[in-house]
């Protein structure tokens, strides 16, 4: 019978885990274990990311952790491993949200079971336990700056009626900025703030205010992969009341 563990921060949909073996041991023949194997009860096979963050790599490993999806927060990834064949719902590149479903578990690569291999990857693996018992493990800003919050702020400093609730007059108010137009506003500081709570990587600048060429580049990655936009129309710029906007305020 596998052990039920109680974790704050769910990878299974369902919130029931059972650990088949624990980080660093695994089994008598098989001492070195980089992460948890866990499984669902009454086969739970709906995999969830412990924490909001992006998709940085899709891959698969013969006899090893199988299909498997790596996801990026506050540079620290966290890592699936023996995903079904087919089984994967997300794609490189994609922001997800806590709790969203990426995947569903199976017995590829190095599984004797049906089962989730769930490590964390921090310059090395370490223990997984603390990201999965602990309150707001990534450290994000998150913990305090909620979509909210977030919207407040930019309502605060376009001058909108500050409600917490976006709607057509705060995308009235939104105004374009880019590398030449209004790159120093004091809304470029809550775009930032919030992108780094979604998992964007803002590059050397980190969290300046300013909209640099390393901005210009996240917001161009944002326009591919969550606005949908192709072509000329991802161009690094937030035109005022149009796509870009619509979806930082989900009005999309």
């Amino acid at each position: 019978m596998y052990k039920k563990i109680d974790f704050k921060n769910n990878v299974l949909k369902m919130g029931e885990h059972y650990l088949v073996s624990d980080y660093k041991t695994r089994n008598s023949t098989r001492k070195k274990h980089n992460g948890m194997d866990i499984v669902g009860k009454n086969g739970d096979y709906d995999i969830v990311a412990i924490e909001s963050g992006k998709v940085t790599y899709i891959g698969y490993e013969a006899g090893i952790g199988g299909y498997y999806v790596i996801i990026t927060t506050n540079g620290i990834e966290h890592r699936y491993f023996h995903l079904a064949k087919g089984g994967i719902k997300v794609k490189k590149g994609d922001i997800v949200q806590k709790g969203e479903v990426i995947a569903k578990m199976g017995k590829t690569g190095n599984a004797d079971i049906v089962s989730l291999h769930f490590a964390i990857y921090k310059n090395g693996y370490v223990d997984p336990l603390p990201y999965l018992t602990k309150d707001n493990p990534f450290n994000l800003d998150k913990g305090d700056y909620s979509f909210t919050d977030f919207v407040k702020e930019v309502q605060e400093k376009l001058e909108a009626k500050v409600d917490g609730i976006p709607g057509a007059e705060t995308l009235n108010k939104t105004i374009t900025i880019s590398t030449t137009k209004n790159w120093n506003h004091s809304v470029v500081l809550s775009i930032q703030k919030y992108l780094k709570s979604l998992g964007y990587d803002l590059g050397k600048y980190g969290l300046d205010g300013k909209f640099g060429p390393d901005m210009k580049k996240v917001i161009m990655n944002y326009q591919k992969n969550i606005v949908g936009l192709k072509g000329n129309l991802v161009d690094g710029v937030i035109t005022a009341k149009r796509y870009t906007w619509k979806s930082l305020l989900k009005l999309d």
